[in-house]
């Protein structure tokens, strides 16, 4: 028999008092006998068990086929989405209404790639979360992927428009 309160061994199997904490022993044997009185009479509960997931945790690793092509064509895309934005200043061709139109199909064609790329960047993005070790490198790539895709989408908008308006008739701006 232990006691209760302290949990050491009692010395006799009809001590009242624990030796180690003084705490009564016999109150404390009486109310453990009428809970499993009572105990006895009600049913059991029926036990139910509940599947646990086990957690997995990231294996850290080095980087993998899809993620160095998540990088490298998200930085591409990324480049191309922010060089497009200053490639029309490096060629002077306002004055010129044919050589604008052939400048900005262009750069929409550009920017239409960058946009491909930065799509097939995330994809890459997603088969390296599921076959590759957690790096930092497709980590990155991912990034720049979704901020590359949202430049792309904002310069395609942009181009179609210029495209749009150098393709109006000039007798319209002036009326």
């Amino acid at each position: 028999m232990f006691c209760p309160e302290c949990g050491i061994d009692l010395i006799a199997p009809n001590q009242k008092f624990c030796h180690n904490c003084g705490t009564e022993v016999i109150a404390a044997s009486k109310i453990s006998e009428s809970k499993s009185e009572r105990f006895q009479n009600e049913p059991s509960p029926q036990i139910c068990y509940v599947p646990v997931k086990p957690q997995t945790t990231l294996q850290k690793g080095p980087p993998g086929k899809y993620s160095y092509i998540c990088f490298w064509f998200a930085f591409v895309s990324f480049v191309i989405g922010v060089g497009t934005y200053f490639f029309r200043y490096f060629f002077n061709v306002y004055y010129n209404i044919r050589g604008s139109i052939v400048l900005n199909s262009i750069i929409l064609l550009l920017r239409v790639v960058g946009l491909i790329l930065g799509i097939y960047s995330k994809i890459s993005s997603f088969k390296a979360l599921k076959l590759e070790p957690h790096n930092d490198l497709e980590k990155s790539g991912s990034v720049s992927s979704v901020i590359a895709i949202v430049i792309n989408a904002i310069g395609i908008v942009i181009s179609t428009i210029v495209l749009i308006s150098l393709h109006l008739p000039l007798s319209e701006y002036y009326y």
